[in-house]
């Protein structure tokens, strides 16, 4: 079984990095999400979906509020040449925002693309006015951990 923590983090200003493509999510990059969460799972110790119907229906539900309401306006994503790289989805969940999916292009990782959009996503939530933000994290993704951690993440309590 995956040990998984809930992660917290307050909003501050932080100076989002320059990334190209870098751009709130629109409802057209929909579909595209779903081979962007599909191809950057595969293989790894977060990878729930064995196939892109698998991905598709999860975006769908999270599109849909199975994991709290969509906030578009604080989700990003960086696309380049009409593909999508990297994305962070946000919902409110429980009346809490929180982190739902971080997700980057496997022959685009280690490239600030994730930091980017979790940095813009959480400028989105302060603009707003929220105070935190949440995610959850399976413990074994040290490079998600180590991102988190850099971005003022602690935990929360575990799952």
């Amino acid at each position: 079984m995956k040990r998984r923590v809930i992660l917290q983090a307050p909003l501050r200003a932080t100076a989002v990095p320059a990334v190209a493509g870098l751009r709130p999510l629109a409802e057209a990059d929909h579909a595209a999400l779903a081979s962007l969460l599909f191809d950057a799972y595969l293989g790894t110790v977060d990878q729930e979906e064995d196939t892109l119907e698998h991905a598709q229906i999860e975006i769908h539900k999270t599109v849909a509020g199975d994991y709290g309401i969509l906030l578009p306006a604080c989700c990003r994503v960086v696309e380049r040449s009409g593909a999508l790289l990297s994305a962070a989805l946000l919902t409110r969940f429980r009346g809490r925002p929180f982190i739902a999916f971080v997700i980057t292009s496997p022959a685009h990782k280690n490239q600030g693309l994730a930091r980017a959009c979790v940095v813009a996503a959480m400028g989105a939530l302060q603009a707003m006015g929220e105070q935190e933000v949440h995610l959850v994290v399976t413990l074994a993704n040290a490079p998600a951990m180590h991102l988190y951690q850099s971005l003022g993440f602690q935990v929360e309590r575990a799952l």
